[in-house]
């Protein structure tokens, strides 16, 4: 038993999915990307584009993309894990550029996993560039005269990234989330082919977050995955 009251979590839903073929797989998630968004444009939360308009789903993604090591990553998340239920065997290969790619293994399971407040402190890393900084908050990142006014700022910015993928996700917070940023730093990472600052490092937080969700902007093409550190 916990030895407070323990927060209320909700359990997500997940499909994990990889996808391997004869060779590594060479491109961008952002490419992976845009292959099951041209190859099933009616499932709309594999893309967050409504067919036949140019209206955008300003939400969390709840389809995101990674390719990793040779291999495509997706993973379906509440909503999402239905729309990659649908399509995940639809397919025998795959396109990224001029190049095409058989698939010969894909490894998928559908689980459900804590989401939510924890009374225990957990330690993630950030196992793709987290991009934080957008053009109006970046100036005040730039002006901050320490780490530590740095370090605060991006704390603040995790915990809107965290209440923001909660409220797409239907889970509402009912106490404060404290993430504490460690040992990062910046890097370069891309946003819809654009070169721009991104962290690495490691963060703790009073919030169970399952493996490979994103955080941040652009999440979808691959941006701000964790991991829990064991």
């Amino acid at each position: 038993m916990c030895p407070q009251k323990c927060p209320e979590q909700q359990g997500l839903t997940l499909f994990r999915l990889t996808l391997r073929s004869d060779c590594p797989i060479i491109g961008t998630a952002a490419g992976v990307r845009g292959f099951f968004g041209n190859a099933f444009p009616n499932e709309i939360l594999l893309h967050q584009h409504v067919p036949g308009t140019s209206t955008t789903l300003y939400q969390y993604p709840e389809v995101q993309y990674r390719l990793r090591d040779g291999e495509v990553m997706v993973i379906g998340i509440a909503d999402g894990a239905g729309a990659l239920a649908r399509v995940y065997d639809k397919f025998d290969e795959i396109r990224l550029g001029a190049t095409i790619y058989p698939i010969v293994e894909r490894q998928g399971e559908i689980l459900t996993e804590p989401f939510g407040l924890t009374t225990e402190e957990i330690l993630y890393r950030f196992t793709s560039p987290w991009v934080p900084l957008s053009p109006k908050n970046y100036p005040r990142f730039a002006a901050a005269r320490s780490r530590q006014e740095q370090t605060a700022l991006l704390e603040r910015i995790l915990i809107g990234n965290l209440l923001s993928a909660s409220k797409t996700l239907g889970y509402t917070a009912k106490d404060r989330i404290i993430p504490y940023l460690k040992d990062w730093s910046l890097t370069r990472a891309e946003v819809k082919g654009t070169e721009v600052t991104g962290v690495e490092g490691e963060f703790s937080a009073n919030f169970a977050i399952p493996d490979g969700l994103g955080l941040g902007r652009s999440v979808s093409r691959g941006n701000g995955a964790v991991e829990r550190v064991s």
